[in-house]
């Protein structure tokens, strides 16, 4: 009867396997009503307690839970127990675990205070595996395009011989099958699968039978919902033609394309599908919502870096129907007295993986480390490879005045108060941004790469030469986040005085930096103790972050770095060291962020304190 049972089950689909829940019938009926104060579940070897939790109704109550949460307490009910354990079981037959067996050990009972513990016993067993996957692709012509799409398949779908069996990666796989086939024309393609369990090996072999049907075709595209943006731009982001082979890849990309103008709130790509007249050629619809032609963004904050900050972002939108905007950009902070940008930016500038700006700007800037006020513009060029990976070169032209005291040993005029120079020159960075989500990222990594170039054949007073790189690695394991950060650069100057602008200089310590420290502290000093700045740098912090109850995370992070005046210089032994612990609150703008943090092994005794917004990496 088993046997019939588990072959029956094989041939529709895995999760429809009559549930063999096994029941330990107690007198339960009388405590019905009773608050669950503990459950707990063993023989749970390859799912966590809290994971299988999470598929229950039943849940515990505690005091936080009640009096500040205002939760209602769960309360026993011998129906919701049995629905609870058949959910586990069922959960276990998806995950491979077909003969599992989940059920009530035992029930302790506090009639005084009407409360009640659980306890959940499960037998996991042997779990099913993966056998052969096999393709059995029906009535297509000709041969060679048959061949093609199979070796498609044999490339995209990995075989999984041996690995646990799940539902999820099915289903996962058919729908990749269904994209393959989507994506070369057989928009009405019909997938099914067939399985076939061979108890003696444990093994399921599976069988993807595929239809595809006709090979379809773009027919027309209809554009509506568009104001100010002329039609014309909207139909050269189009990656397809009418009468070309269909692909909901294409479409995708499309969508790219109108979302990268930055002119649209929703541009929405249906394909006219039919499946039961089988429509071809396909007409497609585009509705699109541009966003307000002038938008007007105004935020204010508090950091214990920048102290007292406010922002104005004004941008204007496809003034003559085209892709261009303007943007207005004036900021305040402690360390960013004023800070005022002009940019026009022209995206798809000869391609449409490449824009330019042309930016304008005013700044002065109040660092521990130095006083500055700059004016200057710059031109920068980006080049798009991927939604993940992009190129920047830019030009730019700045006049600096730089404020410091009449004494100082750095000036090339000790009797002036004010230092003017000019800089000219082109910096590049490049970036591999595969980290998610982006706001606070908890999986992935992140490259940045960095080169600058000022003087030489560019003009300006000093010639000197910058590169940086930037590694961030972010996993998870259970509900930690791990979070590594690894940078490191350096300066060199081809002139005689060998002088660096007090601006371009590496300074370390801070929120984002080694939080041991206050903001430029770590490093070379002045003679009146204020930060001096570096030529080579060398920064590397590990975070583990936790959820801990509402939208609240606890971090904990070590932090390990220094500055030197010497260029390509990175003595370890120099290392300072500083370690942590922090809290986070999620919001929609980013984590709002409070770290402490202590050096190591240092006559450096005192705590930093930092407030800000976002993650430190």
């Amino acid at each position: 009867m088993f046997q019939s049972i588990v072959n029956k089950f094989f041939q529709s689909r895995i999760s429809m396997l009559l549930l063999l829940v096994s029941i330990d019938f107690l007198p339960l009926a009388s405590q019905n009503g009773y608050e669950i104060q503990k459950i707990t579940i063993t023989g749970n070897h390859t799912f966590g307690t809290s994971e299988l939790l999470k598929k229950t109704t039943l849940y515990t109550s505690n005091w936080i839970k009640k009096n500040v949460f205002k939760k209602e307490p769960s309360v026993f009910n011998e129906k919701l127990l049995e629905t609870d354990l058949e959910r586990i079981t069922r959960f276990y037959q998806t995950e491979g675990f077909l003969f599992a067996n989940v059920r009530l050990d035992s029930l302790s009972i506090n009639h005084k205070k009407q409360k009640v513990d659980l306890h959940i016993e499960i037998e996991e067993k042997v779990p099913v595996a993966f056998g052969n996957i096999q393709f059995d692709i029906q009535h297509i012509a000709p041969l060679e395009r048959k061949d093609s799409l199979l070796k498609i398949l044999q490339q995209r779908i990995k075989q999984k011989k041996g690995k646990r069996f799940r539902d999820e990666e099915v289903y996962e796989d058919k729908s990749k099958i269904e994209n393959i086939f989507v994506n070369n024309g057989y928009v009405y393609v019909q997938i099914e699968h067939l399985l076939k369990l061979s108890l003696d090996s444990n093994l399921t072999n599976i069988t993807y039978k595929i239809q595809p049907h006709d090979i379809c075709y773009f027919g027309k595209t209809e554009i509506e919902g568009n104001k100010y943006v002329k039609e014309k731009l909207i139909r050269q982001q189009l990656s397809y033609k009418e009468g070309e082979i269909f692909s909901s890849q294409k479409l995708d990309k499309t969508r790219k394309n109108l979302f990268d103008l930055q002119l649209f709130r929703i541009a929405s790509l249906q394909a006219q599908t039919d499946a039961s007249n089988r429509t071809n050629p396909i007409p497609v619809r585009l509705t699109i919502e541009e966003i307000p032609r002038w938008n007007t963004e105004i935020g204010i904050g508090y950091g214990t870096e920048d102290q007292f900050r406010a922002f104005l972002n004004l941008s204007a939108h496809s003034l003559w129907g085209d892709a261009s905007r303007f943007n207005f950009y004036a900021k305040h902070s402690a360390l960013d007295p004023y800070y005022l940008s002009l940019s026009w930016i022209q995206p798809q500038f000869l391609s449409k993986n490449t824009s330019l700006q042309i930016n304008p700007f005013l700044r002065r800037q109040a660092e521990p480390g130095f006083n500055v006020r700059a004016y200057g513009l710059n031109l920068p060029l980006g080049y798009s490879f991927s939604e993940k990976m992009n190129l920047s070169l830019r030009y730019y032209l700045e006049n600096v005045k730089q404020y410091s005291q009449p004494d100082s040993s750095e000036l090339f005029n000790p009797e002036s108060e004010n230092f003017l120079y000019s800089k000219s020159g082109l910096l590049a960075t490049f970036q591999y941004n595969h980290s998610f989500p982006q706001a606070s990222p908890e999986r992935g990594e992140l490259l940045n790469i960095g080169a600058k170039l000022n003087g030489y054949f560019f003009g300006g007073d000093f010639n000197y030469s910058k590169i940086w790189i930037d590694g961030r690695k972010y996993a998870q394991a259970g509900n930690f986040n791990f979070a590594v950060r690894l940078m490191a650069g350096s300066i060199l100057s081809s002139d005689k005085t060998n002088y660096i602008p007090v601006e371009d200089r590496f300074y370390s310590g801070g929120s984002n930096s080694i939080r041991g420290w206050s903001r430029s502290a770590l490093g070379p000093k002045r003679e009146d103790g204020t930060p001096l700045g570096g030529k080579s740098i060398l920064e590397s912090s590990v975070e583990i972050r936790h959820p801990l109850f509402w939208l609240l995370e606890g971090a904990i992070f070590m932090d390990a770095g220094n500055v030197w005046t010497s260029s390509f210089h990175f003595p370890p032994d120099d290392l300072a060291y500083s370690a942590g612990a922090g809290l986070r609150v999620k919001t929609p703008i980013g984590a709002i962020r409070l770290d402490v943090s202590v050096p190591l092994w240092n006559e450096k005794k005192s705590a930093q304190f930092f407030l800000n917004v976002g993650q430190a990496f």
